[in-house]
């Protein structure tokens, strides 16, 4: 069971000024809108990558506080709902303090071993609860990069389309417009998100086990 005991206080993945250079405005005159659909993007990206979903919160991708429990344990390693910059608070085995050394969590899997004292143990319990911290406090460029994309891509639909990188005319018979854009429309069906965009996500796909 997965509980978020403090939850973010900021569900956006990319900052306002991120999302006004996407939609190529400049001054607060579309926060409002640009907020709100960063918002969007942003949980569209976390249901995409399959983020846990905790008593108490919408899941999120941003630093939060998690208590999970761990119910008739007998294990060599638990896995924790949320992996990404994970860190231990406490973890308690049937009602006793359990401290373990600095190699037990891998932060990028979130698998959490059983290592105390320079010797690997084994989870033995009827209850294992841990507190831990999960998620990112600084966004990383990736994600950012994701949704400003994304941000281009839902805008292009209406007026002047902001995936345009770059647009070359040739005149001399008929003339030929030859446009680069930012990302490809692609076809993908995660959550409506391209498939070049959630390839540059795999990292952060929260089923995803690293070896």
């Amino acid at each position: 069971m997965l509980v978020v005991t403090t939850p973010a206080t900021d569900l956006a993945l990319a900052p306002i000024a991120a999302l006004r250079a996407a939609a190529g405005v400049t001054g607060a005159s579309r926060d409002t809108e640009l907020a709100a659909l960063g918002l969007r993007i942003a949980a569209e990206i976390t249901e995409a990558l399959d983020i846990a979903v905790g008593q108490g919160a919408e899941p999120t991708l941003r630093a939060e506080r998690l208590t999970e429990t761990f119910d008739a344990c007998g294990l060599d390693e638990l896995i924790l709902s949320r992996r990404h910059d994970a860190a231990i608070v406490s973890i308690t085995q049937d009602g006793d303090d359990v401290t373990l050394d600095t190699r037990s969590l891998d932060p990028e899997t979130g698998l959490l071993q059983r290592w105390i004292d320079g010797r690997r143990s084994y989870w033995r319990a009827r209850s294992i609860v841990v507190v831990y911290d999960a998620g990112f406090e600084a966004v990383p460029p990736t994600l950012v990069g994701a949704v400003t994309d994304l941000v281009r891509l839902r805008l292009s639909a209406a007026g002047a389309d902001p995936l345009e990188k770059s647009r070359s005319v040739e005149i001399p018979d008929v003339r030929t417009v030859k446009v680069d854009r930012w990302v490809s429309a692609g076809s993908g069906a995660s959550a409506g998100i391209p498939d070049d965009i959630m390839d540059r996500l795999a990292r952060f796909n929260n089923n995803l086990m690293v070896a």
